[in-house]
């Protein structure tokens, strides 16, 4: 009897074993014509046509309905996700979705609809939001968005990229293509401005973020041929401006324009002349309106020499620099802060030093001392 009693344990341990394996591995049910089938068997889906349902109650994805032609998946897919989201799509003969792609949320509302060739998005792409109006729309051209349209509830923009043409109904007035300069006011929520744009034939003249008291943060603007950036403090005055000639980046000719920068108060605090891409002027000023720095630089093929004048705050020259490609070249200047010369150096190639020479507060030569290549003194 023990014996038997413990048989009779063990096969209903492994009863209750393979019930509980088989509810963690369940898989989809599949059926194709009435007949049970397994999707991932190849040879037994060969030559069937119709549309295959699988349910799944325990799965994320409840149930799958995909047409079959000839044992391929191609044509129609819908799938339908536990927590109710409703997809609905085509597939090709390669297995990628092809024509228009819907998909809905558990209530029932369109929240996305898309339109695809070979799996690649072309076209109006489409998002809704919850409550059923138009949240987004793209028309994306050789893989990317060229229109982007983002709206709120109350219809206003909150985002918004143009192309050089119409390509929707909604960007014809916002981009300037109806033959007049757009103003578009964008939103972070209705009633609360972000940001201002305005467009003609799809290119972008003037772009303004705001800050949540609509006050301006940073612009750029078109002008004259000149491309113009200004950044603002938060209490309102300019912070920094780079007006430069506008240019195709691949014309080889760079950057050509001046770049400022004011401290809050208002005073200018540099200033940075370019051209043929590279920077020629440079100039600095303390909060006095003191010049603080002025260097001037010039360009040889792939070699580059800066002569720097620094200052006092108190108007006085301080240093006057020479250097190519960032070593120090030539006789060096320094002066105490009543613009006396205290101390000229001399660098030799790769910017070794050469010679010292040192003068008292008078300006009469205190040292004078020369240098070996190894840095000691002779």
């Amino acid at each position: 009897m023990r014996l038997s009693a413990r048989i009779a344990r063990h096969i209903a341990l492994t009863m209750v074993l393979l019930a509980a394996s088989t509810t963690v591995r369940a898989l989809p049910q599949c059926e194709l014509s009435g007949e049970a089938v397994d999707p991932a068997d190849g040879h037994g889906m060969a030559g069937k046509s119709g549309v295959m349902r699988c349910t799944d109650d325990t799965g994320a994805l409840r149930l799958r309905e995909q047409t079959v032609r000839e044992g391929r998946f191609e044509g129609p897919v819908l799938l339908e996700l536990h927590d109710g989201t409703r997809k609905q799509y085509s597939v090709n003969e390669r297995g990628h979705r092809h024509g228009v792609a819907r998909e809905f949320d558990a209530r029932g509302t369109l929240r996305r609809e898309e339109q695809l060739v070979d799996g690649q998005l072309v076209g109006e792409q489409k998002q809704f939001a919850e409550a059923g109006y138009l949240q987004r729309l793209d028309f994306y051209v050789d893989r990317r968005a060229a229109v982007s349209l983002v709206l709120l509830a109350d219809g206003s923009l909150n985002e918004l990229r143009c192309a050089e043409r119409s390509l929707v109904p909604h960007d014809r007035t916002p981009c300037g293509h109806a033959g007049q300069v757009s103003d578009v006011t964008l939103y972070r929520a209705p009633g609360n401005a972000s940001g201002r744009v305005r467009y003609l034939a799809g290119q972008l003249l003037y772009n303004a973020v705001l800050d949540e008291r609509g006050q301006p943060v940073r612009t750029e603007e078109v002008k004259e041929g000149r491309r113009i950036k200004r950044v603002y403090y938060r209490s309102g005055p300019l912070r920094s401006e780079a007006d430069f000639i506008e240019r195709d980046p691949s014309d080889g000719q760079g950057r050509e324009g001046v770049a400022r920068d004011w401290a809050e108060s208002g005073q200018l605090t540099q200033e940075t002349l370019w051209a043929r891409g590279h920077e020629q002027t440079i100039r600095q000023w303390y909060l006095n309106g003191q010049l603080k720095l002025r260097q001037e630089i010039q360009r040889d093929g792939r070699h580059q020499q800066r002569l720097t004048e620094s200052y006092w705050d108190n108007g006085q020259p301080a240093a006057i620099n020479a250097d190519r490609n960032g070593r120090l070249m030539g006789w060096q200047k320094y002066f105490d802060e009543a613009g006396v010369l205290r101390r000229e150096e001399e660098h030799g190639d790769r910017g070794v030093l050469l010679r010292r020479k040192r003068y008292s507060a008078q300006g009469s030569l205190e040292n004078d001392e020369h240098f070996l290549a190894g840095g000691s003194r002779v």
